[in-house]
């Protein structure tokens, strides 16, 4: 599993909170956790790209963890062979500390995940 972490830089600062934008990508094993709001942080997940890199299509299944409960984002989506999909489509997913992305490949080591966040740091 490769995991792939870019900090872009601060967004903004005040005396009350901090917030960050960074980039975490990952290529997806069958199953992995793709993003852990760390402790102290909220999350506005900004954009949850997939390209798959297996010559034939791969079905991805993305579930959010809330509060330790399952909320599925996407169950069974059908990639197909080389192609980039945003799975968002410009919908943000907050999260707050401790909540998790865990993705699912069809096959291993066929798609590429890179997500955005915008964390802010609350303390």
């Amino acid at each position: 599993m490769l995991v792939l972490n870019l900090i872009h830089g601060i967004l903004s600062t005040s005396s009350m909170s901090v917030s960050r934008l960074r980039t975490v990508g990952q290529l997806l094993g069958s199953s992995a956790t793709v993003y852990t709001c760390p402790t102290g942080f909220e999350a506005e997940l900004k954009t949850f790209n997939v390209n798959n890199l297996h010559t034939s299509a791969v079905d991805l299944t993305l579930k959010a963890v809330i509060s330790s409960s399952d909320i599925p984002i996407v169950t069974t989506k059908s990639i197909a062979a080389d192609a980039i999909v945003d799975l968002l489509n410009s919908r943000p997913i907050a999260l707050k500390a401790s909540d998790t992305l865990v993705a699912t490949a069809g096959t291993a080591s066929s798609l590429n995940i890179v997500v955005t966040v915008s964390e802010t740091f609350t303390g």
